[in-house]
């Protein structure tokens, strides 16, 4: 069978299934890799049955004139029903074909497989009825119709067209001669008198010595000149032709598939299915949340836990039965929402977030406090040993930066003192932000300082003249040899 489809080609049996594909796989790689140079290979689907249209013929295709169609005639008698293969064995997928037709009004075309005998047992031979809704005309309208056989072997019809020739009319402009003026009635001008053309002289003296020319030459320099053509730009209306193409509506009946109203009813339930699947799914997510949520605190909060030492003992006894609750509620409630699970997850955090925080703030205030320490150990450095680098900044700012520096410092180690003191499970004074903060304002103010420019040197003093030396643009003459000096040969 395959080597009939094939055109009775020997089929090679060294090959399995699924090295032939592992085979197709490597060969398309190499084809996209850059790396290997790889033989053109080019792959045709064709159609494997054949697939005619049919038409009822019509009195409108005798009226109609032959030739000058771009597209396959489809004509045919009035009253006779006509077929034509329009993709035979072996088309190329994806292509599409135009069919002309010679109509009044509307008409159908029926597409079906020419040959059913290759069908498989069960499937239709018909393809579908398409009606060409033509409004009634007066005379025969040239219709095109657009076949198209698609990658997957579907036929269909894509759209139908009027195509017209109309006259219209379109404004030129023309440049037009002008009539000859009324003062010279239509007879040529002469050159005025008083303005006779200049007479060369050595053409004069060449005359008076050869003597009279003939009469005839009198005659030519009398000869009437020509006038000047005019011209004007005028407005023209022309009437041209062009053609007019309107697309026609196309209803399909009895074609394979779903039709387009039962298809878009299955699109709007998958998209309701879609929207309540990702109802669920969040409503899950939310779950595990307020789960994970439960398990996590109970054994964070615990005296032993990570988060111990940042709760008090009543705090984390009323926090325990609240998780507990949670717990039981999570596993006996029959039917919860998303919004259900949101608002317990928000229940609990009122407790956990605080405790959390704290001792977030705890990991990393060791942090901010060395930060803050090294920020005010550097400038006081620059402010107290300005050395050449910061020398030329004015003793009473570099003071200034000195004064501030203390006083970060003194908030740092006042504020050190009272956290020492202070519980983990109680509020901390001495914040992560605050120090930020502080570390950021402190050097602001200090880059403001010390990023005063230097000044520029003074110039250096101008060399007095050297006695004998010319002035600035002054020329110097080469030394004179004196008169008394040695010629040397």
């Amino acid at each position: 069978m395959i080597s009939a489809a094939l055109g009775e080609k020997p089929i090679s049996t060294t090959m399995n299934a699924d090295e032939s594909v592992a085979r197709g796989c490597a060969l398309q790689a190499a084809i996209l890799s850059p790396l290997y140079k790889v033989r053109d290979f080019e792959i045709k689907e064709g159609l494997s049955i054949p697939i005619s249209v049919g038409w009822m013929g019509s009195a409108a295709d005798a009226e109609a004139a032959a030739g000058g169609d771009d597209g396959e005639r489809m004509a045919g008698v009035e009253g006779e029903f006509k077929t034509a293969i329009v993709f035979p064995v072996g088309s190329p997928l994806n292509t599409s074909k135009y069919l002309t037709f010679y109509r009044k009004g509307p008409f159908e075309i029926k597409a079906e497989y020419a040959d059913d005998r290759q069908l498989v047992p069960g499937t239709k031979k018909s393809l579908g009825t398409y009606k060409i809704e033509l409004p009634p005309q007066t005379e025969s309208k040239k219709v095109k119709v657009k076949a198209k056989l698609t990658l997957s072997s579907i036929f269909q019809i894509e759209l139908a067209q009027l195509v017209e020739d109309e006259e219209y009319e379109q404004v030129v402009k023309e440049k037009r001669e002008l009539p000859p003026s009324e003062d010279t009635g239509g007879e040529t001008t002469q050159a005025p008198a008083e303005t006779p053309p200049p007479v060369d002289e050595a053409a004069a003296k060449a005359e008076g010595e050869e003597g009279q020319k003939p009469e005839s030459n009198g005659n030519a320099n009398s000869e009437k000149k020509e006038p000047e053509k005019k011209y004007e730009w005028v407005e023209v209306v022309k009437k041209k032709k062009r053609t007019k193409q309107t697309d026609l509506p196309v209803v399909p009946s009895g074609k394979l598939g779903i039709n387009e109203p039962e298809l878009q009813t299955l699109c709007d339930v998958e998209s309701a299915i879609q929207a309540d699947m990702a109802e669920v799914v969040e409503t899950d997510d939310r779950r595990n949340d307020l789960e994970s949520h439960i398990f996590n605190m109970r054994d964070k909060c615990s005296e032993s836990g990570e988060y111990g030492e940042f709760i008090t003992s009543s705090v984390r006894e009323s926090f325990m039965t609240e998780l507990t609750k949670a717990e039981d509620w999570l596993y006996d409630e029959p039917d919860p929402t998303k919004v259900m699970y949101i608002e317990k997850l928000d229940e609990l955090k009122k407790t956990s977030d605080p405790v959390v925080w704290r001792y977030k703030e705890s990991l990393t205030r060791a942090e901010w406090i060395s930060a803050v320490s090294g920020t005010v150990s550097n400038y006081r450095s620059a402010a107290e040993n300005p050395g050449e680098k910061y020398g030329h900044i004015a003793a009473d700012k570099l003071a200034k930066i000195s004064q501030e520096c203390t006083a970060v410092s003194e908030w740092l180690t006042k504020l050190q003192a009272e956290q020492a003191k202070l519980p983990k499970h109680q509020q901390p004074v001495l914040l992560s932000a605050e120090m930020e903060k502080k570390n950021l304002e402190l050097a602001k103010m200090a880059d403001e300082i010390l990023k005063e420019p230097k000044p520029q040197p003074p110039p250096p003093p101008a060399e007095e003249k050297k006695e004998g030396a010319p002035a600035a643009g002054e020329k110097q003459e080469p030394p004179k040899p004196e008169n008394n000096a040695a010629d040397v040969d």
